[in-house]
Formats: structure tokens, sequence, C-alpha cells
């Protein structure tokens, strides 16, 4: 009698713990749930958008963000990243939760010839969502401190072009950065966006 309550005790755990397993993998199956790390601190910054208008990374009100550099003369990996960020901006509006839960930072390497003029006509031509998606700009300094702090490099390839890093960060509403992707064609626009909704959970 005895080792018959046992034998029953073990298979009722054991039926619990598979159940608890395949809970899981539907959970993440159908959610994209996945472990995401805090990996670091992201740096503080206030640089201005295309309109002149201050952006605090302190200022997100606990919006998970996703952070992208590039620079408009860029004639390749910036241009199908920022194809990629139009996709996930889309989808996100569709969710509901663009510009007010979640938000999209591009960081121009080249202050310099991406004037708020240049950054307005850009992203006026692509269709970007301003209230969502902000293209930020500040001194030479400034885009210095923030590459460093994001451990990005750029370096001027004397032909008119610059060569860069190729990533682009996930942070989460404490300002940690929880994923970092890289851009361009090995983009997973899927799997970022699942996880910025995991962020969100």
């Amino acid at each position: 009698m005895v080792h018959k309550l046992i034998r029953n005790r073990f298979a009722i755990i054991a039926s619990l713990l598979i159940i608890t397993v395949i809970v899981v993998i539907v959970y993440q199956f159908m959610w994209g749930s996945r472990q995401l790390p805090v990996i670091d601190k992201a740096p503080s910054f206030t640089m201005s958008d295309m309109y002149g208008k201050p952006v605090s990374l302190q200022e997100s009100d606990g919006k998970v963000r996703l952070v992208s550099f590039h620079y408009t003369r860029c004639p390749d990996i910036c241009q199908a990243t920022n194809l990629n960020i139009i996709r996930i901006q889309q989808k996100l509006k569709e969710e509901g939760v663009l510009g007010n839960k979640t938000q999209l930072l591009t960081i121009t390497f080249d202050p310099k010839n991406d004037t708020e003029e240049v950054l307005q006509r850009y992203t006026a031509e692509r269709n970007i969502q301003p209230e969502g998606w902000r293209f930020l700009r500040g001194t030479p300094e400034q885009t210095k401190e923030v590459l460093d702090g994001f451990k990005v490099y750029v370096e001027d390839s004397g032909n008119g072009f610059l060569t860069h890093s190729n990533e682009l960060f996930l942070l989460d509403g404490q300002e940690n950065i929880r994923a970092i992707y890289k851009m361009g064609d090995q983009m997973d626009n899927e799997q970022i966006f699942k996880d910025m909704k995991a962020l969100l959970q």
C-alpha cells in the first residue's frame, strides 16, 4: 500500500513536470519568449531629433527601445537595416505599441552631413513614423561619447564613406541592453519583434 502511494506520488510529480515543460514550450512557440539576460547598461545621452527636439534616453518612460546607428550616405548595410526596421515599425504599429510602449532610435555616425534638413527629408521619403521612430544627431563630441558607450566603432574610409560596426541594440524599460543583433540582411525581424514584445510582458 505504501509503495503504491509512493509510486502514485512520483507519477503525479512527473506528470506535473511534463505539463510544465509542455506549457513552457507552447508559450515560447506562440510568443517567441526566450531568455534575455542583462548584457550591459546603455549609456546616458541627450541628442536632437530630425526636428531639433531633444531626446533623452532617461525620458523613455519605461519604453522598450531598439537603438541602431547609420548615416544617410551609407550605400549598403544602413539602407538594408532601415528597410528591415520599417517592417518592424509596421508590426509594432499594428500591435498598437509604437510610440506609447516602444520606440525606435537611429543615431547618425555623421552629424556633420546629416543635418536636421537631411534627416527630415530622409525620413519623409521612407514613410518613417516620427511618433515612434526618431532619427538623432549630436555634436561630434556627443556622438563619440554615445558610440563609445555602446562600444560601436566608426572610421573614415577616406573615400567619402565610413567603415563602422554593424550591431543594433535592444533596451528594456530600465535602459539595460538585453540583446544585440546584426544589421542589414542578417536581421531576423520576427525575432526582434518577439523580443520587444517579450520585454513588454
